[in-house]
């Protein structure tokens, strides 16, 4: 094992390092962990929404309490986007070198990515109603908002640098004039997304993430219905999150309506004492998400009993809880996942490994295959399992948490290393 750490620290260290000093990236990536507090906060009470007990669901009805955690979820998860792309821009004009503006590139980046956003609308009472669909506004919207704070953050460095800004005498208070300074710029940025919004309407995508996804999804709709097509979809999901776009909800649309067929089958069989007929369905997608997106359980359970540097230590504290409820977007935006060569290959292999495993096992007869109800991610390893209908299967979860701790815990301990050579350098400043 110490040899493979430092293979990886030989061979992938020094290409995470010159991507960490590539400007583009530092901005996304200083963007994405900035959020981590709001996406901390919709991760518990997604959670907490999402408990599937019965008892507990009805109390969080009858006391209304449902309605409540759903609008802390409406505010944090469902419009990361937005805060998103304010996060990029600002973090964009500190690595581009703009400093005076960065709350200006902030503010534009979100004023810019909400330009791209479609406005619907819709009639009630005989009254036009305009309103912007929140499924865009959240991790739908993440790889536009990405895209939205990184041109806008260069524009206005590159306006700014240009000296194309209103001049302004000395004795205007500095934040008036950093806001008047910038209005050219704030045109200038106006115009070029206006473009941008009217190029994708006349597509027949209609605005910018839905002719993302559209592009994407399309190819993927034949990959369905035998093992290597069932890899090469959690492949593509893996790298659409490596770049920032929710691959979960680029590739579940194709595969629901496949999976919502197999229920019946799948159900009667295992009532009548029968081998499931449908072995690839939610039951293993669920398995390659055990802790969420790349299968990342291990990767916590190593941050909370293994970091020796502080940063993991207490990251590990936080992402525990969550990863166990498969809740792990604090974990790609907060460690973060995306744009980062080194977690990129557990974050692919990982999930390829549990389901091929899985379903040897499940044609060997070793474990019974999962019915494939859906809406069960989110609960833990062995129970969710069970929930399926087969104790064999929640043990092999179970099996499954720790094969990702084995093959996280190289590349783990390489982040982990650098995290506390970094903190003994600060130290002994």
């Amino acid at each position: 094992m110490e040899k493979l750490i430092s293979i990886i620290e030989k061979t992938l260290v020094p290409v995470a390092n010159k991507l960490s000093q590539n400007k583009y990236l530092s901005a996304i990536s200083g963007g994405c962990m900035s959020t981590l507090g709001i996406i901390m906060v919709g991760a518990v009470f997604t959670i907490l929404t999402n408990i599937s007990w019965q008892p507990y669901t009805d109390l969080l009805a009858s006391t209304g309490l449902d309605q409540l955690f759903t609008g802390v979820q409406n505010v944090t998860t469902n419009l990361l986007a937005v805060y998103m792309a304010f996060a990029v821009g600002y973090r964009g004009a500190t690595v581009f070198e703009n400093k005076k503006y960065t709350l200006t590139s902030g503010f534009l980046s979100l004023f810019a990515y909400m330009l791209l956003v479609p406005l619907d609308t819709t009639t009630l009472a005989d009254s036009g109603i305009s309103f912007f669909n929140i499924s865009y506004l959240g991790t739908k919207g993440v790889f536009v908002a990405l895209l939205a704070g990184l041109i806008v953050s260069r524009l206005l460095a590159l306006i700014t640098e240009k000296n194309i800004v209103i001049k302004l005498p000395d004795s205007v208070p500095e934040m008036v004039s950093e806001s008047l300074s910038s209005l050219l710029a704030g045109v200038i940025i106006t115009i070029v997304f206006l473009i941008f919004r009217a190029l994708f309407a006349v597509t027949p995508y209609g605005n910018a993430t839905d002719c993302i996804y559209t592009i994407i999804q399309t190819p993927l709709q034949s990959l369905t219905g035998n093992l290597p097509a069932f890899i090469i979809i959690i492949l593509i999901a893996q790298l659409l999150w490596f770049f920032g776009i929710h691959g979960s909800m680029t590739v579940l649309p194709i595969l629901f309506p496949i999976w919502l067929s197999y229920i019946g089958d799948n159900t009667a069989a295992m009532a009548a004492g029968k081998t499931i007929p449908h072995v690839l369905n939610i039951g293993l997608w669920d398995l390659a998400n055990l802790g969420g997106s790349g299968a990342t359980i291990g990767l916590v359970i190593l941050m909370f009993f293994k970091a020796k540097s502080n940063q993991y230590k207490s990251f590990g504290k936080l992402t525990l809880p969550c990863g166990i409820f498969s809740v792990n977007e604090p974990v790609i935006f907060g460690l973060p996942v995306i744009l980062n060569p080194i977690m990129l290959i557990p974050f692919i292999i990982c999930p390829i490994v549990l389901v091929c495993l899985g379903y040897a096992l499940i044609q060997f007869g070793i474990v019974t295959a999962p019915i494939g109800i859906l809406g069960l991610g989110s609960m833990p390893p062995l129970i969710s399992g069970i929930m399926q209908g087969s104790l064999s299967w929640g043990i092999y979860q179970l099996v499954a948490v720790v094969i990702s701790i084995i093959i996280y815990y190289p590349f783990f301990k390489t982040i982990d290393n650098q995290a506390l050579a970094k903190e003994k350098g600060e130290q002994g400043e």
